[in-house]
């Protein structure tokens, strides 16, 4: 064989060579790139089932109080999963005839309507459900398939295949209570497409006297004169957050008129160590700073608390005393 042919064939190698390796590799790569989306995907999944489980410590339950007026709910789920959507509903839903467990029930109902995807598209809409609200099940069906359909129709505005990704999770559970009122927890996170999704979470008290939401526990009247316990407050949970800022400097990040933080649009609620106020997203800051949260104790909130707020306290340390 002359030279030139075989330097041909020895190029020809080698080229073939380096192109095989090129290939092999870029298969590895791919082969990894495909099971860490997997490995990612199953995470999320796996994620989401603990918390759901986590959250559901089954059907029936009861808050932290002792005795018979104890305020026992039922709790029920909706679930709905496919490539595109997920919609997962948890409503923690009483049974019973009496005040409490009405007015329970209708706020939950509530919660559920002003939180649907609905509103999305028309903020005067109802979501209204109309049927048994002791039938909790129905009531998170309704509203799970209500908010499944809202979803689709954002995907998929023309009714071609869905354009992208979305969720939705809504969790209305029973969090605590004691002998003069219970506390509710709302927490909601939707993504319809975008950098980052939403989320709402409050608390609120309903009084067992009545089945009535506690309104205000702080007196708007005295809202110059709390500045310091707010300032207080924020600047504590910037800092909890790693990072280290003086008062002046956290009044500096906030999105505020005047200076002056304006109570949180859910009214802060009572608890066993204090009074909690929760902020939502972009409510005083930017979307970075989270959910500005923060616990103010009753010896130093209490000159600026409503009378009803006060008298529920007073009622309880008068009970804890006998």
């Amino acid at each position: 064989m002359a030279l030139p042919q075989m330097l041909f064939y020895l190029l020809l190698t080698k080229v073939v060579w380096w192109e095989l390796c090129f290939l092999l590799t870029l298969s590895f790569l791919s082969n990894i790139i495909y099971h860490i989306r997997i490995m990612r995907r199953l995470f999320f999944v796996a994620s989401i089932l603990l918390v759901w489980m986590g959250g559901i410590t089954g059907c029936k339950m009861a808050g932290s109080a002792n005795g018979s007026d104890s305020l026992a709910v039922d709790s029920f789920k909706y679930a709905f999963a496919d490539s595109m959507l997920h919609c997962n509903i948890v409503a923690d839903v009483p049974q019973g005839d009496d005040s409490l467990a009405v007015g329970v029930r209708a706020y939950v109902n509530a919660q559920l309507d002003s939180l649907s995807s609905v509103h999305a598209f028309d903020a005067s809409r109802s979501a209204g459900y109309g049927g048994d609200l002791t039938d909790g099940q129905a009531l998170v069906d309704f509203y799970g398939k209500l908010n499944v359909d809202s979803m689709r129709a954002m995907q998929s505005p023309d009714g071609g295949a869905p354009e992208f990704q979305c969720s939705y999770d809504v969790a209305i559970r029973l969090a605590a209570q004691n002998e003069r009122y219970v506390t509710y927890s709302v927490d909601q996170y939707v993504y319809g497409g975008g950098a980052h999704g939403s989320a709402v979470s409050y608390r609120v008290n309903i009084l067992k006297s009545s089945g009535r939401v506690l309104g205000a526990t702080v007196d708007a009247a005295q809202l110059e004169a709390i500045q310091p316990l707010l300032l207080h407050g924020v600047t504590t949970y910037i800092n909890a957050r790693g990072q280290k800022v003086t008062e002046d400097e956290a009044l500096k990040l906030l999105f505020i008129d005047k200076g002056i933080i304006p109570l949180p649009a859910h009214a802060p609620y009572l608890a066993a160590d204090g009074l909690h106020f929760v902020y939502q997203q972009y409510e005083i800051g930017p979307y970075a700073m989270g959910m500005v949260s923060f616990t103010l104790p009753y010896d130093k909130v209490k000159p600026y608390m409503t009378a009803e707020a006060l008298q529920l306290l007073e009622t309880g340390a008068a009970d804890a005393a006998k």
